[in-house]
């Protein structure tokens, strides 16, 4: 609860100061609102040339497009502003004002700043879930919705996890930057992961469980929530988030201070 609080005061003293600079602001809605936009369009072209891509229609598809997207705007408010070009921290010494504070460095590290305008990438997100639903001319039950809340929060979770673990390695080698890498893979979320062939599904699924970010959540919403999934992934999340907490205690204790 300690954690929640603070997550809270820090997104709200980030936000107060964002919008001080409403030019700012303003610009960024335009660029969401722009950048979601043209997610939709891409995708209608798709389903201008095909009715069904991998066994998806394109009411599903927007449903598993409008997750990803939610997902991704959890990755940039919250998770990208701490960890993008984490090595340099380590190479100058800025790391050592992180373990100085007097909360989890893990958190610190991780959580504890924020891009409070990114949030609006939730809006084009809802909007084009919104689109797919009335698509597939139906409404969810209420285990559908209570799955897909289930199946998102299991790939916040895992998107957090494998960030943190991409940026750790700095611990090891702080001259490698693999940030660019890292949001390569992670486009690969945006379509189902059935469109892929073997082995590359399997590594989406199990090894990189990109697939547990938006596809999976998308066919909990659409055709039902399946305990193989859900179990699964419940599963996969803790052991992402334990494996997190580990190789960062192990990192610690690799790190040298710079001031030591």
């Amino acid at each position: 609860m300690r954690l929640l609080r603070l997550s809270g005061l820090i997104f709200s003293l980030s936000l107060r100061r964002e919008l001080t600079f409403r030019a700012n602001f303003l610009f960024q809605v335009m660029m969401t609102l722009i950048g979601g936009a043209s997610i939709w369009i891409a995708l209608t072209l798709i389903y201008t040339r095909t009715g069904s891509l991998a066994g998806w229609n394109q009411g599903e598809a927007a449903i598993l497009l409008g997750t990803f997207q939610l997902v991704s705007g959890f990755l940039a408010t919250f998770v990208e502003p701490n960890l993008s070009w984490f090595g340099g921290q380590i190479k100058d010494g800025r790391f050592d004002h992180i373990l100085l504070r007097p909360v989890s460095s893990l958190f610190s590290a991780s959580l504890g700043s924020c891009a409070p305008l990114a949030i609006t990438q939730l809006l084009p997100g809802l909007a084009i879930i919104c689109v797919g639903l009335r698509q597939l001319n139906a409404a969810p039950s209420f285990w559908n919705w209570l799955g897909w809340l289930l199946l998102l929060a299991v790939g916040c979770g895992i998107t957090w996890a494998s960030r943190v673990l991409l940026a750790s390695l700095a611990f090891w080698t702080p001259a490698i930057e693999l940030d660019v890498l890292y949001s390569a893979v992670w486009q690969f979320g945006r379509y189902p992961s059935d469109i892929y062939h073997q082995p590359l599904r399997a590594i989406l699924t199990y090894v990189l469980p990109i697939a547990f970010v938006a596809t999976f959540p998308a066919l909990a919403l659409t055709r039902g929530p399946a305990l193989p999934i859900l179990l699964p992934g419940a599963a996969l999340g803790l052991l992402a988030i334990l494996l997190t907490h580990l190789v960062w205690q192990r990192g610690l204790r690799r790190y040298t201070s710079a001031t030591s």
